[in-house]
C-alpha cells in the first residue's frame, strides 16, 4: 500500500508538471500610418466585405490543395469577414490620401465607395512548403459609376508553418493590397480631381 501511494504522488506531480495545449487568438497586424498625401482629398467608404462560404470558420485555415483545415487551436479573435473589412477601413485612412475614409455604417455622403469579396485568405502548404495566400476582388465606384473591378492577390512564402508566422504574412499581403488600391485610384487620377474640385469650391467661397 506504502508503494502504491508512492507511485500515485510521482505520477500526479508527473502529470501537473505536462503542458496542456492552449488556444490562441489572433487579430490582423495594422499598417503604419504615413505622412498625409499633399493632394489628401475626397470620402472613402469600405462597405463590408463578403465572406466565401469555403472561407466562413473561426479558425486560421491551412489548404492543401483542394482540402480546407482548420488549426485546432488558433482562432480569429473575430468574424474573419469584419477583421478584413476593418483592416482595409484602417489601412486606407492611414494611408492618408482621403479626407476621410468611413464604414459602411458610418453616416454622410462619400465621394467613392469599395466594395468586395474575400476570394483567399489562407496559408497554403504543398512540397515546396508554406506561402500565406491573400486575395480580395473588389470594385470601386462613384455614384452610379463604376471606376474599376479586379482581383487583387498576395503571395507571401513562410520560412516556416505555423500560426503566429502565418497571421504576420497574411497582414502583410493584407496591406500590400490597400497599398495597391490606393495606388490605382492614385493612377486614375481620383485623389487629384478630388483635390482640384475641392480647391475651386475653398475659392468660391460658400454659396449664398
Amino acid at each position: 500500500m506504502k508503494y502504491l501511494a508512492s507511485f500515485l504522488i510521482v505520477t500526479l506531480a508527473a502529470c501537473s508538471s505536462v503542458e496542456l495545449p492552449v488556444e490562441r487568438y489572433y487579430r490582423l497586424e495594422p499598417s503604419a500610418a504615413l505622412a498625409p498625401d499633399p493632394i489628401r482629398a475626397g470620402i472613402l467608404r469600405v462597405h463590408d466585405l463578403q465572406l466565401g462560404t469555403a472561407l466562413d470558420s473561426d479558425r486560421l485555415l491551412l489548404q492543401a490543395g483542394v482540402r480546407l483545415e482548420p488549426r485546432a487551436l488558433a482562432r480569429w479573435v473575430a468574424p474573419l469577414d469584419r477583421l478584413v473589412t476593418d483592416a482595409m477601413v484602417l489601412g486606407l485612412s492611414r494611408a492618408r490620401v482621403c479626407d476621410l475614409v468611413k464604414g459602411s455604417a458610418d453616416a454622410g455622403p462619400q465621394t467613392w465607395s469599395l466594395h468586395g469579396r474575400i476570394v483567399a485568405f489562407v496559408e497554403a502548404v504543398s512540397d515546396g512548403g508554406s506561402q500565406a495566400r491573400v486575395t480580395l476582388e473588389l470594385w470601386l465606384e462613384r455614384g452610379d459609376q463604376l471606376l474599376f473591378h479586379d482581383e487583387f492577390s498576395c503571395v507571401e512564402p513562410l520560412a516556416e508553418s505555423g500560426s503566429d508566422q502565418a497571421v504576420v504574412a497574411l497582414s502583410r499581403g493584407l496591406n500590400q493590397i490597400v497599398g495597391r488600391v490606393v495606388g490605382r485610384m492614385r493612377d486614375m487620377q481620383l485623389f487629384a480631381a478630388a483635390h482640384a474640385k475641392k480647391a475651386a469650391r475653398d475659392v468660391a467661397g460658400p454659396s449664398r
